[in-house]
């Protein structure tokens, strides 16, 4: 038997329904615990971590409906430059409102602990930036519609023939300075919320720690479709 078939033997059969579960359960652990820290989000989700602070500021509003809000503007502009509409785009808003809810979920938990304390928001920090790139790892595994954000990335990648980690990182920094521009408007000139240190080890993290969480995952794990039925729905 040869060396790559040996390796391949080697590794743990999974299936791809499991990979999107915890991609969505991931991504929704890091933002949460980033939220919850209070040293910044992710440049995706800082327009809506900043429009969640102003709201909440007059009325009840949850992070999680902001993030699903923020997300269906987005759905709807994919809509606009592709001309495009189905089945996975409706699945994508599905698995954000999960994604929403999870954090929502998540949040309510947090609020049990002491968040006044400095050293308990900094380990959730560091969570944060290594769980996150591995829920974007796993959602590269599944075919099951991400949340909007990456399938946006997905689909203008597609649409334009523009590579893929192009159109991820202008999408980011395109969020991060509309959230500034948001979050000056809102608070006054000077004040970053949504964005700040942790934006930027977040960001670092994605860099240093997605390719490594990929390999490690395509070095351990095969992954195979459980619910066949369900999986021609995203073909």
């Amino acid at each position: 038997m040869s060396s790559k078939n040996a390796n391949l033997k080697e590794k743990k059969i999974v299936y791809s329904e499991y990979a999107y579960f915890f991609s969505v359960l991931f991504l929704a652990i890091s933002i949460t615990f980033m939220k919850a820290a209070g040293f910044g989000v992710s440049l995706s989700s800082a327009p809506a971590y900043v429009i969640y602070e102003k709201v909440s500021l007059t009325q009840q509003i949850s992070y999680g409906t902001a993030e699903y809000t923020i997300q269906a503007f987005i759905l709807l502009f994919l809509f606009i430059v592709t001309g495009k509409f189905g089945k996975k785009h409706v699945f994508s808003f599905l698995t954000t409102l999960i994604f929403a809810a999870t954090i929502d979920a998540i949040t309510n938990v947090l609020e049990l602990l002491p968040l006044e304390i400095v050293w308990v928001r900094v380990l959730l920090l560091a969570l944060a930036i290594v769980i996150g790139p591995l829920g974007y790892a796993l959602m590269d595994h599944t075919y099951i519609s991400p949340i909007v954000y990456i399938l946006y990335e997905q689909e203008i990648a597609k649409a334009t023939g523009r590579d893929r980690n192009l159109v991820y990182w202008t999408f980011n920094v395109i969020s991060g300075i509309f959230a500034i521009g948001l979050s000056f408007y809102f608070f006054g000139v000077g004040a970053f919320v949504g964005v700040n240190i942790a934006t930027i080890l977040y960001t670092l993290s994605k860099i240093l720690l997605r390719e490594p969480w990929e390999k490690f995952i395509e070095n351990h794990f095969k992954f195979r479709t459980k619910y066949w039925q369900l999986e021609r729905h995203f073909k």
